[in-house]
């Protein structure tokens, strides 16, 4: 097998997929001088070795067979001497692929001599070698890739069936990760069998990877440790204490948790969360647990069932719920099990055990409980959502419990009926819930508020929902923002996330762009933080980036957001079809994109039951009629607007839409008429104000007439927002501010805002501009105080070819100066916003 490996190796590299996430940090100037690629076989060392070599370049990397055993330093400080020699250039970096015995003299010899030519090492193996130590890399002497960097992310996994021409359905990615867990070697021949020219049988691929992982990657193990790994292998993930339990039938050191760090290091592990916990890869585990099944059967139930019970008695549910979905337990212990961890899993939004385990259990255990009941509901609305059985669910749960006296359950069955009345488009329904629920709430006396502290603050949530749903962004806004103020205060991160995720909605609606862009940026870090990024409620945070894109007057990349959200949207209980399809057609408005307004369109239909809610109503026909309106089709616009009702507060948001489809129909008489039937402007948004603004001027340069003072209001808004829709929609507006028919200030932020307009148009319509790489940097170094001379010094270049750079800068971006350069990139948002 050694041998057959070393006759690859010197056949040259085979590439299969670049992994620029992981062959990029290896190839910067500040990259650690040893690389060790460690772990067991298929995992892709040598293909990733490959590459860094590709990256560095021809002649930069010196290959050394590490078959040399003990004489290996005298090679490499050979190869490395004449390199010096022959070009008096650095001596290139050596690449040790596949070494056996990297703790051997050999491989010591050859860290020596590497280190005394100033140059890198680059070393794949499969076991740890002794001198890889903590403190080496924590000072970035030695940069470690381990089994959990080798596995294949799921962009990778998709770039790789796009090269094998094999489409994936969702049903074939979760056969795909329970077959090979991101093992590169295993998903490549998983996609080998789908494709159309496959030789390879499904039950040949399984067979190969048992073989696979017995010989190769367990092949190595004492019986003593395969035992221990074994054992451990019946729970599909665990910590010190879980492990502690499985293995107490082993003569065992007190600590586990130094047994876990053994076999992580050794790549028999990968991370199953942030919280410690650990787990063996699919593979590995599925290969130990056919064998225990078949040589001690009944085994892995008792040690499953032994340490649920013990992690229920020490109060860890929570801990205890991956047995129980993954195990045959007796439906009593799974019950209990299930019911006790209701509470933690809510205030953390953690229900990916929860929900699976809940349906494990049979349907008359479920009925006679009503905690169990409404887990059953919440698997329900999972993705695709089963309104139906989720309201049967609720309504069962709903008569299990007391009416009178406030619990956790009963609020908690409160919030799922206004959950349900908005999932139907009935605003008046969850308004009689949540006085329902209000009730109770202040009926209650202290302690019975801090008791139920977590499920009021989800109350306090779905009664912001409710208020957006209205259109009362007012309240709705001192809702959510109390909401996730009291979910920080109190660790309930779950909450806070949904929270500032509406909350980000209304503060745009509001038009306070800050505070939606703040929002979203705290929706979106607790989501990473917790591994939630694809939690449903992302879909808010996704179409709020959008909007505010949108609203600063950008379309690029605007449609993959929107996209991302609607990948969402039907998995939503409570979609917000209305908002996403507004977004859709304001970006077929701003982009002359007619697809996009198609996107609208579909989204605003009545097949969408949340397009029902006051608000959402509004915000769909506003959609539909401009989605006409990109279609040059203003008479239609007109009488989609005609019928529409504004809830209260949103007067000015109609008038806005009615005004700019009868401008589109040359008719700027009427126009002016609707707008001024608004009356005072006081009460309206910033950026709904600086529409009708905006509308104004449009209308009066239609008419041919002075719009003096509107123009001034309107330019004040205009810096007080940062908003750049309003300018660029109304195309004579738009031509008058970028041709320098209309006064812009001669100093201050927008002195070039005629620059910024024509540039924003111009990426809108034509694409944005494409900057070298050179031209990015350059740009980045313009954005700061260093003067032309003093960059080009930074930058090894030349002054003359820095101010080719810059011109070249300028040109793409229609700027005439420095100033100009960084302002309309920070428009297009090629630089961030100062903050």
């Amino acid at each position: 097998m050694q041998g057959a490996e070393g006759d690859r190796r010197r056949a040259g590299p085979r590439p299969v997929l670049s992994r620029p996430r992981l062959s990029e940090p290896l190839t910067r100037r500040d990259a650690a001088p040893i690389v060790v690629v460690q772990g067991p076989p298929g995992l892709g060392k040598s293909l990733l070795l490959d590459d860094v070599a590709r990256r560095l370049g021809p002649g930069r990397v010196a290959r050394v067979d590490p078959d040399a055993g003990d004489d290996l330093g005298a090679v490499v400080d050979d190869i490395l001497a004449h390199a010096v020699a022959d070009d008096a250039a650095d001596p290139p970096a050596v690449l040790l692929d596949g070494v056996v015995r990297p703790d051997g003299e050999g491989v010591r010899a050859a860290l020596r001599s590497v280190r005394d030519h100033d140059t890198r090492l680059l070393l794949s193996t499969r076991t740890l070698p002794g001198w890889v130590t903590s403190d080496r890399l924590l000072d970035g002497t030695i940069h470690l890739v381990g089994l959990p960097d080798l596995l294949f992310d799921s962009s990778e996994i998709q770039q790789l069936a796009t090269r094998f021409r094999v489409a994936l359905s969702a049903d074939d990615l979760a056969e795909l990760d329970q077959t090979a867990d991101g093992w590169p070697a295993l998903v490549v021949a998983w996609l080998r069998t789908r494709r159309t020219d496959a030789t390879l049988s499904a039950r040949a691929l399984h067979d190969l990877i048992d073989r696979f992982v017995r010989i190769e990657v367990l092949g190595d193990l004492g019986p003593a440790d395969r035992a221990l790994l074994t054992d451990a292998a019946a729970a599909p993930r665990f910590d010190a204490t879980v492990l502690a339990l499985l293995l107490e039938d082993h003569a065992l050191p007190a600590y586990t948790a130094t047994l876990i760090d053994r076999w992580a290091t050794a790549g028999r592990l990968v991370p199953a969360s942030d919280e410690g916990h650990w787990r063996l890869p699919l593979p590995v585990r599925r290969c130990l647990l056919a064998q225990l099944d078949l040589e001690q059967p009944g085994r892995r139930t008792d040690l499953v069932t032994r340490a649920v019970r013990l992690l229920v008695a020490r109060g860890r549910t929570t801990d205890a719920l991956p047995l129980v979905v993954d195990s045959t337990l007796d439906k009593a212990t799974a019950g209990s099990v299930v019911r006790a961890s209701w509470e933690p899993a809510v205030a953390r939004g953690q229900f990916d055990d929860l929900l699976p385990a809940v349906n494990t259990l049979p349907d008359d255990v479920v009925a006679a409980d009503p905690v169990l009941l409404l887990l059953a509901a919440i698997s329900a609305v999972a993705p695709p959502p089963d309104l139906d059985t989720f309201a049967r669910r609720v309504a069962q749960a709903d008569r299990l419990v007391d009416q009178h006296m406030l619990s956790g359950t009963l609020l908690t069955i409160r919030c799922f009926q206004m959950v349900l009345a908005r999932a139907r488009g009935d605003a008046a329904a969850a308004l009689a819930v949540e006085r329902m629920g209000q009730a109770l709430i202040e009926a209650a006396g202290d302690d019975e508020l801090r008791e139920h502290l977590d499920r009021i603050v989800y109350f306090d949530w779905q009664t912001g929902a409710n208020r957006l749903a209205t259109g009362d962004l007012d309240a709705a806004e001192t809702v959510l923002g109390h909401t996730a103020t009291q979910a920080r205060h109190h660790g309930i991160a779950w909450h806070e996330a949904n929270s500032e995720a509406l909350r980000s909605y209304t503060s745009f609606l509001r038009g306070d762009l800050a505070g939606a862009a703040r929002q979203t940026r705290s929706a979106a870090e607790i989501a990473r933080r917790h591994g939630w990024a694809d939690n449903q409620f992302t879909d808010h945070v996704h179409l709020t980036r959008g909007a505010l894109d949108l609203e600063h007057g950008r379309t690029t990349g605007v449609a993959e957001r929107l996209h991302r959200a609607q990948r969402r949207v039907d998995r939503d209980a409570v979609p917000p079809a209305a908002r996403l399809a507004l977004a859709w057609s304001t970006l077929a408005l701003l982009a002359g994109d007619r697809t996009a307004a198609g996107h609208a369109e579909l989204l605003t239909g009545d097949d969408y039951t949340t397009n029902r809610l006051p608000l959402n109503r509004l915000l769909a026909t506003i959609a539909r009629a401009y989605a006409l309106l990109a279609r040059d089709d203003p008479k239609a616009a007109s009488a989609v607007l005609d019928t529409a009702i504004a809830p209260p507060g949103h007067a000015a948001l109609l008038a806005v839409a009615r005004a700019r489809a009868l401008l589109a129909a040359d008719d700027p008489l009427a126009a002016g008429r609707e707008l001024a039937a608004l009356g005072d402007l006081g009460a309206v948004s910033l950026t709904v104000r600086a529409d009708v603004f905006a509308l104004h001027v449009e209308s009066a340069l239609q008419r041919g007439v002075s719009a003096d003072g509107d123009v001034h209001q309107l330019l004040a808004l205009a810096e007080r927002t940062g908003a750049r829709r309003q300018l660029l929609l109304p195309p004579l507006l738009r031509a008058a501010l970028t041709g320098g028919e209309l006064p812009l200030p001669p100093s201050g932020p927008l002195s070039t805002l005629a620059v910024e307009l024509a540039a924003l148009h111009r990426a809108n319509t034509a694409g944005a501009p494409a900057l070298s790489e050179r031209e990015t940097e350059v740009l980045l170094s313009l954005d700061g105080p260093d003067t032309l001379s003093e960059i080009a010094k930074s930058m090894y270049i030349s002054g003359n070819t820095l101010k080719t750079t810059a011109r070249s800068l300028y040109r793409k971006l229609g700027a005439a100066d420095r100033y100009e350069a960084v302002t309309v990139a920070r428009a297009l948002g090629i630089l961030p916003p100062v903050t």
